[in-house]
């Protein structure tokens, strides 16, 4: 607890439960490799060697980082203890720094994960000159803490801001692991994960994944929660198009992208561009069996481009 406010230093979870996220190939065969090392740190310090203990996981917001490091947590068969930040963060000085002591002081009594999320607001650059003096300490700090864990037990920390980490923070850290937004293969994975239940149309999977180009997994996670709270309610009057201008005009954004522009248009225009898709395109038999025309009708509307 922070002894002045009275606030949590941190959350005890068991992750036993954790999904299974999805991503690809190369990035899952990585997580593999660092699963078996963790799985058999006792073995290679009984040859002698230095296991990967810490592992920071970076990328851009809604990917499933956090979810990410529950599944390691669970894999491993430990309980995780979250962080924070409202209780770690204090404006009293010297109090931050202190209240990171005592965390992984309290973290390094048990055999469990130690998950520093949003670990940016805690490992900034050393280079503030509003606040140089608190900044270095807490940094300070945190390096000395994570080095003394190193033989200790796993830590994990994860970001969306890695530019804003201290070098030093930065380097201590034995595994780093990128999460980008999902490629189209993944997407169409997760859309297909959590919609197979509602609808089994694999060209409706492979143009919401194509609508989708750029989102997060938590982007795709709201797209499908919309659907699905859809088709409760309209049952068979339920209409898959119109269904998707609605989501697109219900969750504006500033860079609406060409795609979501094309949802809310002409039709024709829409199957223009999924035809002549130099990446993703549909056929005519495909486009038929998504816009609910005739393929004739489609070869026509193709051919007015």
């Amino acid at each position: 607890m922070d002894k002045e406010t009275g606030a949590a230093l941190a959350e005890i979870v068991d992750p036993a439960e954790s999904p299974r996220p999805v991503f690809d190939e190369p990035l899952s065969v990585s997580i593999a490799s660092l699963l078996e090392e963790w799985r058999n740190a006792d073995d290679l310090r009984l040859a002698g060697l230095r296991p990967a203990m810490s592992t920071m996981i970076f990328g851009p917001p809604g990917t499933g980082k956090t979810m990410l490091a529950h599944f390691i947590a669970a894999q491993v068969g430990l309980p995780v203890v979250v962080a924070k930040l409202d209780g770690l963060i204090s404006s009293f000085l010297g109090t931050t720094a202190r209240n990171i002591a005592n965390l992984f002081t309290f973290a390094d009594r048990y055999r469990c994960v130690l998950l520093l999320d949003e670990f940016d607001a805690v490992a900034k650059l050393r280079d503030d000159p509003h606040e140089l003096g608190e900044i270095k300490r807490v940094v300070n700090t945190l390096l000395q803490c994570v080095d003394a864990r190193a033989g200790v037990g796993f830590t994990i920390a994860i970001t969306n801001h890695e530019a804003l980490l201290d070098p030093a923070v930065w380097r201590r850290f034995d595994i780093r692991i990128e999460v980008p937004n999902p490629g189209i293969e993944v997407r169409q994975e997760i859309l297909t994960q959590r919609l197979a239940t509602v609808f089994n149309e694999p060209v409706r999977f492979r143009f919401l994944a194509w609508l989708m180009e750029g989102a997060s997994g938590s982007d795709i996670e709201k797209l499908t929660d919309f659907l699905r709270r859809q088709i409760a309610i309209r049952k068979d009057s339920f209409d898959f198009l119109q269904s998707l201008r609605s989501y697109v005009q219900l969750s504006a954004q500033q860079d609406a992208g060409e795609r979501r522009q094309l949802v809310t248009g002409a039709p024709e225009e829409l199957v223009r561009a999924l035809f002549n898709d130099k990446a993703t395109p549909f056929n005519q038999e495909q486009l038929a069996a998504l816009f609910g025309k005739t393929q004739p009708t489609i070869s026509r509307w193709v051919k007015r481009g």
